[in-house]
């Protein structure tokens, strides 16, 4: 086999290990009494940080969730979203009131009108009421059109159809505003299989919210000719340097008074690094041999092209510091997520829930919580 067609590039996002690794020491900034919750369930709260990334294979809309092309809502930055869910809403899918009853199963089915119906679309002053009441937990992210159905009481509309423009350029900091709230509801219900598959899965996009090229259009350089500068960034460097180099003490974490806020800032510290990962590496491409930027590796039986080892050690010097910082950025924000949802639930006793046995759950959650594995939410 020629040596090209062996092949295979670097996975995308922080990579499996800087999203295992997140997860992982995030579980020791939360203080007592939560503490023992997390730490008892710190393996599969690892292992699972990888699921959205999974999930993305099989729902075709999961990817909107990982990343916000800044650039394409409103004037281009961050101060410039709408910041209230029903407002991005409104700007960006269309909201159709449907008069007809008659085949409302069949509807529920399906993303056409039928014949004979009226449809009309909600006028702007109506839509924030609508919305709110009707559509917000409703919607899935995975389908280009949603059917909400109506109570009885609404003489105006038999159903809503709302039709998705949002999800093209991305909806990670609302997504990361509704994740918080069912990490909120599962400690306020004592749901202990779902408070550890969301907190899982919660650190994969706050994660993923600290990486500058999860925030632009020019997410992997293929608008500069920069193809590969993902990888490299967020994989290629924390598996070289991490372990080693890395400070991965970030102290206790903290509550968040305003998750919209906070989120909203977290996606803008990581937008203004954006400028800087991209022009700091062009600059080096510039001033380094081509036949000492690309190398070859095996990994698990392959052959890999990955950026040198010493071509990567130049880049992360000259980014002083800033994949540590989010990389420390990331840990501290998951730990936050957790403990801020923990708290708004009202402080339940966790420690009650937890399995005092021989055998209780450190390298496997399952003995735990029998049937866990597999089970979605």
């Amino acid at each position: 086999m020629a040596l090209a067609a062996a092949c295979i590039s670097v996975g995308a996002t922080w990579g499996f290990y800087a999203h295992r690794e997140i997860n992982r020491l995030a579980v020791y900034t939360v203080p007592a009494p939560l503490a023992k919750f997390y730490k008892t369930y710190s393996s599969f709260i690892s292992a699972h940080a990888v699921d959205p990334d999974k999930r993305r294979y099989a729902a075709r809309l999961e990817g909107a969730r990982h990343f916000i092309d800044v650039e394409r809502y409103g004037d281009g930055t961050v101060e410039g979203l709408p910041w209230e869910f029903w407002q991005f809403h409104e700007e960006y899918t269309t909201l159709l009131c449907v008069r007809g009853r008659d085949s409302a199963e069949v509807r529920a089915a399906s993303e056409a009108l039928f014949v004979g119906e009226e449809t009309y679309v909600l006028p702007k002053g109506d839509y924030a009421r609508w919305y709110q009441r009707y559509v917000q937990w409703a919607h899935p992210y995975e389908k280009d059109t949603l059917h909400v159905a109506l109570p009885l009481a609404e003489a105006r509309c038999d159903y809503l159809r709302v039709v998705d423009t949002m999800t093209r350029h991305g909806v990670l900091p609302y997504h990361l505003v509704q994740m918080q709230r069912r990490l909120t509801n599962a400690f306020r219900q004592n749901d202990i299989r779902l408070a550890i598959q969301l907190s899982a899965e919660i650190g994969h996009y706050i994660g993923d919210a600290t990486v500058p090229l999860h925030t632009t259009e020019n997410y992997n350089g293929q608008l500069t000719g920069q193809r590969g500068i993902h990888a490299f960034w967020e994989s290629r460097l924390p598996e070289l340097f991490a372990e080693a180099e890395y400070d991965v003490l970030v102290g206790r974490a903290r509550y968040i008074k305003d998750p919209t806020a906070w989120y909203r800032d977290l996606i803008a510290e990581s937008h203004d690094l954006v400028d800087s990962v991209l022009l700091i590496e062009a600059d080096l491409r510039r001033l380094v041999p081509e036949d000492q930027q690309e190398c070859y590796e095996e990994r698990l039986g392959a052959i890999v092209r990955v950026p040198c080892a010493r071509f990567a050690r130049m880049y992360s010097d000259r980014l002083d510091g800033m994949v540590e910082e989010r990389f420390r950025t990331a840990i501290r924000s998951v730990g936050s997520a957790w403990y801020t949802a923990w708290v708004d639930a009202g402080e339940p006793n966790m420690n009650l829930e937890l399995v005092e046995a021989d055998g209780l759950v450190r390298d496997s959650v399952y003995r735990a919580v029998p049937g866990l594995d597999g089970q979605g939410h």
